[in-house]
């Protein structure tokens, strides 16, 4: 890293893995880390991967998104809770194309911020960020793809108008519909799993979807009840 930031040479993507077993698993050791991305960040990184595990470090966000350079954003067990959005300089970032959290620790406000901030995301990834307890993407004029893996009680509402490809995985058990679909006529695949589906929830989507190309359904609760797969021309069979 020291060759990298004295021969400012060009990093255009960078990893940054710390594992269970890491000795560099220690709050005293952060600095470390910060000065590791902030080469990367001073040599101009467009696709950035911090993977840390438990203490979880508390990663940069803003500082990376406010050089709007970065392309592929992806975030695993970090730590978001103490930024504070009445002090942090949010800045738009109209560079990033994808957007992965898992296992990120933060609340709706600085989610849907961080979303306000990046408007151009072509893929969201957001797999088991326990602390949120709502999901909602809006606004995002250039969207293509989206997954999430849900936990209990996590309601999620999607309008996206440009979506093409939709993952969710939720919980079985949930007594009440918790994704929320709307404007999403471009979707071409469709992928449920892991959920209760109320009455009408698949003809609704499927028919308002006219160009559905690929469905996939797993594990799901209906409640008992049958319902018929209809209304899309171009689903395959």
């Amino acid at each position: 890293m020291a060759r990298y930031r004295e021969r400012k040479i060009p990093i255009v993507k960078f990893q940054l893995s710390i594992s269970d077993n890491s000795r560099s698993n220690h709050p005293l050791d952060f600095p470390k880390m910060d000065n590791s991305l902030g080469i990367a960040l001073q040599n101009s990184v467009k696709d950035l991967v911090c993977k840390v595990s438990i203490p979880s470090y508390p990663f940069p966000v803003f500082t990376f998104l406010a050089e709007n350079s970065l392309r592929e954003l992806v975030m695993w067990k970090c730590n978001l809770t103490d930024i504070s959005l009445s002090t942090s300089q949010v800045a738009s970032c109209h560079s990033l194309r994808k957007f992965s959290l898992s296992f990120v620790c933060l609340d709706q406000n600085l989610l849907q911020t961080l979303l306000n901030c990046c408007p151009l995301i072509v893929d969201f990834i957001i797999v088991h960020c326990s602390l949120l307890t709502n999901i909602e993407l809006r606004n995002l004029q250039n969207i293509k793809s989206v997954s999430i893996n849900s936990n209990h009680n996590q309601s999620v509402k999607i309008q996206a108008p440009t979506l093409e490809h939709l993952s969710y995985s939720g919980c079985r058990w949930e007594q009440f519909p918790v994704l929320d679909i709307a404007e999403c006529q471009n979707l071409k695949s469709l992928e449920l799993s892991c959920m209760r589906i109320s009455r009408g929830f698949l003809q609704h989507l499927i028919s308002t979807s006219q160009v559905l190309e690929c469905l996939r359904l797993y594990d799901l609760s209906t409640g008992w009840e049958r319902f018929k797969i209809f209304g899309s021309q171009s689903l395959s069979s």
